[in-house]
């Protein structure tokens, strides 16, 4: 006799969708996040290769760049287009385009097609990413929204682990082009599974969403990365690139301020609390991303084959996937902030460390540890901050602009690192470059900690807030004095005015006694 299938309690997903769900919109971060990881491995390799020899590092790390950009730009239009014309059809479309990516980067014989490919899939990825987590929080009850939440980031963690432990073995056995096989196979599961899912939630408005801006904002991206990556070699001809990109955003801010269907959602920018979690998602991008660059460069750099590199960096990723896996049950108990906080000192800690080493020692590995747990409680954290200050119609384009601020961040973040090793500004010797960055990455690691403290130890509340927290006890003092001073007054009066005997003095309940903590309005 067949089942009828069961709810999940608040809503009218079945407890079958509830898993495939989760499944799926931890597989799409899983799959964003193996192929960040590939790019990094491939521009290691072809950077000590004869591949790519006689490319400087700034051209080689446009392999990132140049997917990084359009996610960036389109994430934000693209989660408007999920909240608008439903999540799993933006998701499905967007798997379709990064598959067809993921084929002409294999394919592609010449490195501007190359360049196009990745460009490709970064779009299919921008489709993907919010209209994911969109479904995860538009279909699943507020209850198993955090939950959700930290498997969807720590699935992110485990996507960089399993290509580091695959990919150094792929790119030494086959080709650096190999590495982007395994997205390719992912994605068309992916794509399959996605008719097990809800349709998810439409909105109701009509119109075109704004391609222009979003055009704009890709533009503006691209440029401000060009900018930093050819500050050396262009000198001061990249000012008026600066002034090209701040016209193109200006230009897209306009375009968002006018649109109905804007580019940018600039209801999100006017909620105090997206605006905190933006900052700390973007420098956590510039971070983490950095820091991903970093890693292999710095081994490779010392002579050492891909398969003893991808061993030194698989521990990172699993102290990335178990720390993500606490970090979402420590959610409740210290909060988003209190992860950020925690994860940028042990980001900006294992840095500090490394910088005392000379080579891969025991420390060494200590601290590449370390920088994987920072980078675990960074991730939930993160995304909790930025995502759950949205209303719930703005899942999918606080899910957008969150991941947008976390790629630009990671594009920046790349193109100064990258900088930072071919030109060292202070530091001499011949790890002078990486230590360089290594030094960057401890400045973004204190001011993302900054950001957190201020957020953790500031004294106003938020607009809107219609509750604060008071001690019971407190209050229950309160009470008792102004009971008594009541009846203190009581008895100063005459006989005939009085109208509350003292016998009548409310007393406190028994079970009012204890210290625990209750609300009052304001």
């Amino acid at each position: 006799m067949r089942e009828t299938p069961v709810a999940v309690r608040g809503t009218g997903v079945t407890r079958r969708h509830a898993v495939m769900l989760r499944l799926v919109g931890a597989g799409v971060m899983l799959t964003v996040m193996a192929d960040t990881t590939a790019t990094t491995l491939a521009v290691g390799v072809l950077r000590y290769t004869p591949a790519g020899a006689g490319m400087p590092l700034g051209d080689l790390v446009w392999l990132t760049s140049a997917a990084f950009i359009p996610i960036a730009a389109l994430l934000a239009t693209a989660g408007r287009w999920a909240d608008l014309f439903g999540r799993r059809r933006v998701l499905a479309f967007g798997l379709v385009v990064f598959v067809a990516g993921g084929v002409a980067t294999v394919a592609a014989s010449s490195w501007s097609f190359v360049l196009a490919a990745r460009a490709v899939q970064g779009a299919g990825a921008a489709a993907m990413i919010p209209a994911s987590l969109g479904l995860l929080l538009g279909e699943l009850p507020e209850s198993q929204r955090r939950g959700a939440i930290a498997l969807w980031s720590s699935a992110s963690g485990l996507g960089c682990l399993l290509m580091q432990a695959g990919g150094g073995w792929l790119a030494a056995t086959v080709d650096w082009r190999a590495l982007f096989v395994p997205d390719v196979v992912i994605g068309i599961a992916l794509l399959i599974a996605c008719a097990a899912l809800p349709s998810g939630k439409r909105g109701t408005a009509k119109g075109v969403p704004d391609v222009l801006g979003a055009w704009l904002l890709a533009a503006g991206i691209a440029v401000i990365v060009l900018a930093i990556s050819k500050a050396m070699a262009w000198g001061m001809d990249v000012v008026w690139l600066a002034v090209a990109a701040f016209a193109l955003l200006g230009g897209a801010l306009a375009q968002a301020r006018h649109h109905r269907m804007p580019a940018i959602d600039l209801a999100l920018w006017r909620q105090r609390k997206f605006v905190w979690g933006w900052l700390a998602t973007w420098f956590f991008g510039a971070l983490s991303y950095g820091l991903l660059t970093v890693q292999p460069l710095y081994l490779l750099h010392l002579g050492y084959p891909m398969l003893e590199v991808a061993m030194w960096l698989t521990p990172t990723s699993v102290a990335v996937v178990v720390t993500s896996y606490v970090a979402g049950k420590l959610l409740k108990h210290i909060g988003a902030y209190g992860l950020i906080y925690a994860g940028s000192l042990l980001c900006g800690g294992a840095c500090v460390l490394a910088l005392t080493q000379s080579g891969p020692t025991v420390w060494g590995l200590i601290a590449s540890v370390v920088v994987g747990m920072g980078v675990g409680a960074l991730a939930p954290g993160t995304s909790v901050a930025t995502t759950l200050a949205a209303h719930p119609s703005q899942y999918a384009s606080a899910v957008g602009a969150a991941t947008m601020a976390r790629m630009v961040g990671g594009a920046v973040g790349i193109a100064v690192v990258s900088l930072v090793i071919d030109h060292p500004f202070i530091l001499t010797g011949p790890l002078a470059g990486l230590a360089g960055a290594l030094a960057m990455c401890v400045a973004i690691s204190v001011f993302i900690g900054a950001i957190a403290l201020t957020k953790i130890t500031r004294l106003r509340t938020d607009p809107g807030d219609d509750m604060i927290k008071v001690p019971r006890r407190l209050l229950l003092e309160l009470r008792m004095t102004l009971a008594t001073v009541a009846a203190e007054a009581d008895a100063l009066l005459p006989v005939e005015t009085r109208t509350t005997p003292r016998d009548h003095i409310p007393r406190p309940r028994a079970a009012e006694s204890s210290e625990t903590y209750g609300t009052t309005h304001v």
